[in-house]
């Protein structure tokens, strides 16, 4: 029996709409993990009161967006370990070439004998945001910020 055109209209319809998802950046809310390709957040306690938060993105992140994921989750980590401010010591933002692979070109070469002066390179990046933080009850000075400050930053998916 063949599947009727509803049926069939509603799983290409799926289909393509995991596709499109498949291409969008990095999520807020993720973890890294094998399955997204180690993007996303990871965070580790250092000490008593002292925490450090890594977010890294694809190709579709850029610095800002990982600068203001990191600082949105250390405001949600103070407020939820009921500290009002943080200490930021150190903020490091970078955008690295992670993978180049060379693609074969429309023209040319045996697909066996890949030629290196006509293959294009696509080069993938990673954005990734490292941020050390403490938790504290008052400011300290210029790099304290306000915890309920941080946590309503607006991020993409608010």
């Amino acid at each position: 029996m063949l599947p009727s055109l509803r049926t069939f209209c509603t799983l290409a319809l799926s289909a393509l709409l995991v596709g499109q998802l498949a291409g969008c950046a990095t999520a807020y809310h993720s973890e890294k993990s094998f399955w997204n390709g180690q993007t996303g957040f990871s965070q580790t306690q250092l000490g008593p009161a002292r925490w450090q938060l890594e977010f890294v993105g694809n190709d579709l992140v850029d610095r800002e967006t990982a600068r203001k994921y990191v600082l949105k989750r250390a405001g949600e980590v103070a407020l939820a370990k009921g500290y009002p401010w943080i200490q930021v010591e150190t903020l490091t933002l970078s955008r690295d070439a992670v993978r180049v692979t060379p693609t074969r070109p429309q023209f040319g070469f045996d697909e066996y004998e890949p030629d290196t002066f006509m293959d294009d390179m696509l080069v993938e990046h990673r954005t990734s945001a490292l941020l050390v933080f403490t938790l504290e009850a008052s400011p300290r000075d210029a790099q304290s910020m306000e915890a309920v400050y941080l946590a309503k930053i607006k991020i993409n998916s608010d």
